[in-house]
C-alpha cells in the first residue's frame, strides 16, 4: 500500500493538503475568518469591537450605544465597548416622536452613537429593548426620571428626516411639476373668462345649498309654530273646563246653604 494514493497514506497526503490550504487562507473552515480580516483592514463594519458580553442590563438604566445592525423593523445596539451587555434592540416606534418607516429615516446607521435607555428586559429569551427618545442625545440624561411615559420632550436628536403630510407632499409634487415655462403654458391656456365661469359655478352651488337649508329650516319652524298653536288651544279649553267646573261647584255649595 506504500506509494500509492489509496488507503491511509492517500488520506493523510489530502489531510494535509487540506491543513495547508487553511493555514495559508485560501480556504478551507476559516475562510469566514479571512474575509473578516479583509473586512478589518479595508475599514468596513468589522472594525467595531465585537461583542463579548453575556449579562443583561438593568430596567431604566442608560447607557451609550452604538448601532450595528439596522433592519426594517429597528436596529440592534451595542451597549458601550460591547464587553459586558449582550446587543439589544431598538424598535422603529422608540426612534422619534412617529414611527419611522425603517431606522434610516430616523438617522440612524450602522456606527451612529446614541444615548439609549432600557425599557425592558425577558430574562428568560436572554433579549431585552431600548429607547432613545426619553434620554437627552447631547448628554445622556434622563428626560422620564419617574417613567410615566408621558409627553414627548425634546430629546435634542437631530437625525431624523423631516416628513411631509400627503397633502403638503402632494402640494409640492404639483408645484414642482409645474414650474417656470410649463406653469406658463399651462396658466395661458386658461382664460379669464373660463375662471370667471368657474368661480360662478361655484357661487351658484353654495347659493343654491344654502336655500335649500333655508327652505328646511322654515319648514321646521312652521310645523314647530303649529304643534305650539294646538297646545295653546287645548290649555285654553282645559281652562275654560275648570272655571265652568269651578262656577258650578259655587251655585252648588250656595243653594245648599240657603236651603
Amino acid at each position: 500500500m506504500v506509494g500509492t494514493s489509496s488507503g491511509l497514506g492517500g488520506f493523510m497526503s489530502g489531510a494535509s493538503i487540506r491543513f495547508s490550504k487553511m493555514k495559508s487562507g485560501t480556504g478551507g473552515a476559516d475562510a469566514w475568518r479571512d474575509g473578516l480580516a479583509k473586512a478589518y483592514q479595508s475599514g468596513g463594519d468589522a472594525k467595531r469591537p465585537r461583542t463579548s458580553g453575556m449579562q443583561l442590563p438593568k430596567v431604566n438604566s442608560i447607557h451609550t450605544a452604538t448601532v450595528v445592525c439596522t433592519k426594517e423593523f429597528g436596529a440592534f445596539c451595542q451597549l458601550g465597548d460591547g464587553d459586558t451587555f449582550k446587543d439589544g434592540m431598538l424598535h422603529v416606534s422608540h426612534m422619534g416622536e412617529t414611527r419611522f418607516e425603517c431606522p434610516e429615516d430616523a438617522g440612524l446607521k450602522v456606527g451612529t452613537k446614541i444615548w439609549v435607555k432600557v425599557t425592558e428586559v425577558k430574562d428568560d429569551a436572554m433579549k431585552y429593548s431600548l429607547d432613545m427618545r426619553y434620554v437627552d442625545q447631547k448628554d445622556g440624561k434622563d428626560l422620564d426620571a419617574y417613567q410615566t411615559k408621558g409627553r414627548l420632550p425634546d430629546n435634542h436628536w437631530q437625525g431624523a428626516k423631516p416628513k411631509l403630510a400627503a397633502p403638503a407632499l402632494a402640494a409640492t409634487s404639483a408645484t414642482s411639476a409645474l414650474t417656470g415655462d410649463s406653469f406658463k403654458a399651462a396658466a395661458s391656456g386658461v382664460k379669464r373668462r373660463d375662471l370667471e365661469e368657474m368661480v360662478g359655478s361655484e357661487d351658484d352651488e353654495e347659493s343654491s345649498e344654502d336655500s335649500d337649508e333655508r327652505e328646511e329650516v322654515s319648514k321646521q319652524l312652521k310645523k314647530a309654530k303649529k304643534k305650539l298653536e294646538k297646545a295653546r288651544k287645548k290649555a285654553e279649553k282645559v281652562k275654560k273646563k275648570l272655571e265652568k267646573k269651578g262656577k258650578k261647584d259655587k251655585k252648588e255649595k250656595v243653594g245648599s246653604g240657603s236651603s
